[in-house]
């Protein structure tokens, strides 16, 4: 063997290798992070209006299981469940603990159409503090009054979620188009 001519070749990355390939993770990275915490808010919103959902579609199952009445009242600020004291005629507090007042994120906006007309006139009837008035019935029979209710941000978002119900066939949850 001639010694001269035997080369060794070193194999490894340069240093200009190693920051491109840096500088790429860090980009895939940071635009991740971007990703998520873009999609935040609307993760807020989707786990609002299932919330919400699961807790009405309770009350729905409530109202047949316990066989009575039980109205909801919505506003701005949140929503009321009663049950309907038919004897009485007088709408009373629920022990159960899902169906206790809650109220809604301060980021989030309800419109719930034509339920709000009717609210504020019988409201306006009323000299001093609002009696309890229902916008959405849950009856014994399974069935409610027919509802939608719209939930998006207050900044104008136009990425919204619907609960509907046509009164029969329970409710929905109308989620917003992937066009995005």
């Amino acid at each position: 063997m001639d010694k001269g001519n035997f080369s060794v070749s070193q194999r490894g990355f340069t240093l200009i290798e190693i920051l491109v390939v840096m500088l790429i993770i860090g980009m895939v990275v940071s635009m991740a992070t971007l990703v998520v915490s873009g999609n935040k808010e609307h993760r807020m919103l989707e786990n609002e209006s299932r919330k919400l959902l699961a807790i009405l579609q309770l009350t729905q199952e409530e109202a047949v299981f316990q066989n009575i009445e039980i109205g909801v009242r919505i506003d701005d600020e949140g929503y009321e469940f009663r049950s309907l004291n038919e004897e009485e005629l007088k709408w009373e507090e629920l022990p159960q603990d899902f169906l206790k007042t809650r109220t809604f994120p301060e980021w989030l906006e309800l419109d719930y159409g034509d339920l709000t007309k009717e609210y504020k006139l019988k409201q306006d009837k009323q000299s001093s503090k609002p009696a309890f008035m229902p916008q959405i019935m849950f009856l014994s029979s399974g069935e409610s009054t027919p509802f939608k209710l719209t939930l998006k941000f207050q900044q104008g978002d136009d990425f919204q979620y619907s609960l509907e119900s046509d009164g029969l066939n329970g409710i929905t949850l109308v989620e917003p188009q992937d066009d995005e």
